[in-house]
């Protein structure tokens, strides 16, 4: 499988399973900031770090304010890590 496709796959599963948890705490009060805020995007990061064997720096990818949806979320996260990961020359 290419990168990109390793790290949409990972991201929308990260995605999926907060979302998941989120419905199933009835005290949950994540409903009331960005749907996926930038400090939980951070675990999703350091796990594909460890997918790809490389440290990404969160300031490169994670983005100020969270996500507002899945899709902005993968499409957004992947592009900065496939961006650093070239200019790295990781690819």
């Amino acid at each position: 499988m290419e990168m990109k496709s390793e790290i949409e796959k990972h991201l929308g599963q990260f995605w999926d399973k907060r979302a998941l948890d989120i419905v199933e705490d009835p005290l949950s009060v994540d409903q009331l900031g960005a749907p996926l805020e930038s400090v939980m995007a951070v675990e999703a990061l350091v796990d594909v770090g460890k997918m790809l064997k490389i440290k990404i720096p969160v300031e490169v990818v994670i983005r100020n304010g969270g996500y507002e949806n899945k899709e902005q979320f993968v499409n957004l996260v992947t592009s900065g890590i496939l961006k650093y990961v070239k200019e790295q020359g990781h690819e």
